[in-house]
C-alpha cells in the first residue's frame, strides 16, 4: 500500500511516499532562508511558499519513489496543530488530489506524527503503554500513550517551547536563526555551570517552563553589553542547553515514578539534539527502558511521518490492528 504524506504545518513543504513504514521518498522544500532575517517564521510568507512549491514537491516525491500518481492508495495530511494558513494549503491540496484520484484522505495530528517518526524504516512493534515526548521549536509535551489512537497529555510547556528558547537565546548571542542546532554543535560539557540555568519551579506538575532561564540569559547579555570571550559565550550557551535538557529529563523521571511504562518514544526537531539524545539513552540504560528515537532525517517536519501515521490510523479504523504494518 502506497501512502502519500503531506506536511505543511510550518515553513517546510514536505511530501513523501511510504510503503507501510518503508520510506520510498522524503522530499522537503524549506523557506527557512526567507524567514532567517526576521528571526522566526512569518506565517504569511510560509503559506505563500507552500502554494508556490507544492506541485513541484509532489512531482519530485513521486519521481524519487519511482511510482505514478495512480499507484497511490491513501493520502495522509497534517491538519493540526500548526500555522493556520500553511495547514489549509496542505489540507486543500490533499482533498483536491483525493477527489481527482478517488482516494481516501486521512487527516492526522502533527505531534503524533513526530512520535511515529521513531517507527519509520524498522519493524519494531508498537507496544503500549508508552511515555511519549515531543520536543520542537513550537512544542514541548509529555504523553501517556495507549497507542497512537489513544494519547493523553501529561504535561506541556507553560510558556516557550524548548526549541524556541534555544533559538531565541542563540540568536541574541549572535548565532543567527535557527540557533538551536548551532548551540548543540558548540556544546562543551567541560564548560557547563550546572546551576547557572537550573529550573527550580513546577515541582508538583509535569509541565515545563523555559521562559525564566531565557530571561536570565537575556539579562546576562545586557549586563555585559554582549561582550564575552569565545569561551565565555560557549560556556553560557552550553549551560543554557544543559539547563533545558536537565529540565526535560527531570520531568521524564517524575512521570516514570507515577506511571508504569517500559518504553519511551521521542520525536520533534529538538530530538536531533545530540546532548538530549545521549541523556535519553543514558536514562533508559539506567532504568532498563526501551527508547525509540527517530533517525535524524525524520526529526524535523516531514511527510514521511505523516504518511506512516496515516497508514497506522487507517489500519486501526479498519480493525486491522496496530502492528499489522
Amino acid at each position: 500500500m502506497y501512502v502519500l504524506g503531506i506536511e505543511t504545518s510550518c515553513d517546510e513543504t514536505s511530501l513523501s511516499v511510504v510503503n507501510k513504514r518503508r520510506v520510498l521518498s522524503n522530499t522537503v522544500w524549506s523557506s527557512l532562508n526567507l524567514h532567517a532575517e526576521f528571526g522566526g517564521v512569518i506565517p504569511e510568507i510560509a503559506s505563500r511558499q507552500h502554494l508556490k512549491s507544492l506541485s513541484f514537491v509532489f512531482s519530485r516525491s513521486l519521481e524519487k519513489a519511482g511510482i505514478g500518481k495512480k499507484k497511490i492508495d491513501l493520502i495522509s495530511v497534517v491538519s493540526s496543530p500548526g500555522l493556520i494558513g500553511s495547514l489549509l494549503v496542505g489540507i486543500n491540496f490533499a482533498r483536491a488530489l483525493g477527489y481527482a484520484l478517488g482516494l481516501p484522505v486521512i487527516e492526522i495530528d502533527h505531534l503524533k506524527a513526530h512520535l511515529f517518526a521513531a517507527f519509520l524504516n524498522n519493524r519494531s512493534r508498537i507496544n503500549v503503554p508508552s511515555l511519549g515526548l515531543v520536543v520542537s521549536g513550537g512544542h514541548t509535551e509529555l504523553y501517556w500513550m495507549q497507542g497512537f489512537e489513544n494519547v493523553r497529555v501529561l504535561g506541556r510547556t507553560r510558556d516557550d517551547a524548548a526549541g524556541e528558547a534555544l533559538d531565541k537565546v542563540g540568536r541574541l548571542y549572535g548565532l543567527g536563526y535557527p540557533a538551536g542546532p548551532l548551540i548543540d554543535k558548540l556544546f562543551d560539557l567541560s564548560l557547563v555551570n550546572k546551576r547557572l540555568f537550573e529550573i527550580k519551579g513546577l515541582k508538583h506538575t509535569l509541565d515545563f517552563s523555559f521562559s525564566g532561564i531565557k530571561t536570565k540569559a537575556g539579562y546576562m547579555y545586557k549586563q555585559r553589553n554582549g561582550r564575552f570571550s569565545k569561551e565565555e559565550k560557549i560556556g553560557i550557551l552550553s549551560s543554557f542547553q544543559y539547563g533545558i535538557v536537565s529540565h526535560i529529563i527531570e520531568k521524564i523521571n517524575s512521570a516514570l515514578s507515577q506511571y508504569k511504562v517500559r518504553r519511551i518514544i521521542c520525536g520533534g526537531g529538538v530530538a536531533a539534539n545530540f546532548f538530549l539524545r545521549q541523556s535519553l539513552i543514558e536514562l533508559c540504560r539506567r532504568k532498563k527502558l526501551r527508547l525509540f528515537l527517530p533517525d535524524i532525517a525524520y526529526c524535523s517536519d516531514n511527510g514521511s511521518s505523516a504518511a506512516g501515521l496515516g497508514f497506522y490510523m487507517y489500519n486501526m479504523s479498519k480493525g486491522l490492528g496496530n502492528n499489522n504494518q
